[in-house]
């Protein structure tokens, strides 16, 4: 073979060689760009986190039911947390409060209406004449004079007992709840009691307290 043939020969091989060469190299950038490109979403998509993925995938209207949902998941949770914290840290016998009012029948019917009375009407013959004690469970719905007692006397009653506000000679059956009842409960029943009081009662009661905080 002459030194032309083999020179042409070398030239066409180059050819060959350089056309293979980039031809393999355009495919393998085009694979190279999908794998960086498929490996950049993966990174961005894992970057968002599942909130923001979430977010992404339920559009503007889904985004707007589900911000509503929760805001009114949060109000709902925040006026329970409420509405508990302040039933648990009562320390005044509020009749206007419903929620305080309704916790206290719930505690009245599991606690006093067994001697009290569902209606608090008391049980028969409580006006009679009992010198020595055990006299029958007094009406709570204002027909007795519970008026005379302050809300705190009220209180003190309920949690420590008849007994230790009675004569030693005179036999109290009023029991004490001090271990059934925290003091939030005991003033959840004492509301009560007052909201289903006539307003005369309440008056009453108001005007005997008045006469003994200024000494009448």
């Amino acid at each position: 073979m002459s030194r032309t043939d083999n020179e042409r020969r070398a030239r066409r091989q180059a050819r060959i060689r350089a056309r293979a060469f980039s031809g393999s190299e355009r495919r393998s950038d085009r694979l190279l760009r999908q794998m960086i490109d498929s490996t950049e979403e993966a990174e961005a998509e894992a970057g968002l986190g599942l909130a923001a993925r979430a977010s992404r995938k339920l559009g503007p209207k889904g985004r707007f039911l589900a911000a509503a949902t929760l805001i009114g998941a949060i109000i709902t949770a925040v006026t329970v947390y409420y509405e508990r914290t302040a039933l648990e840290t009562a320390v005044r016998a509020d009749w206007q409060d419903a929620a305080l009012v309704a916790q206290g029948h719930k505690l009245y019917r599991e606690n006093c209406a067994f001697c009290h009375g569902d209606a608090m009407e008391g049980q028969a013959g409580w006006d009679g004449d009992f010198p020595s004690g055990s006299r029958p469970a007094l009406p709570l719905d204002g027909s007795a004079p519970i008026w005379r007692l302050s809300d705190d006397d009220i209180f003190d009653v309920v949690k420590y007992g008849g007994q230790p506000f009675s004569p030693r000679s005179y036999k109290n059956n009023m029991p004490s709840f001090e271990i059934q009842l925290k003091d939030a409960g005991i003033w959840a029943v004492v509301a009560f009691l007052k909201s289903r009081w006539p307003e005369d009662v309440r008056q009453r009661q108001a005007e005997a307290a008045e006469m003994r905080t200024s000494g009448g």
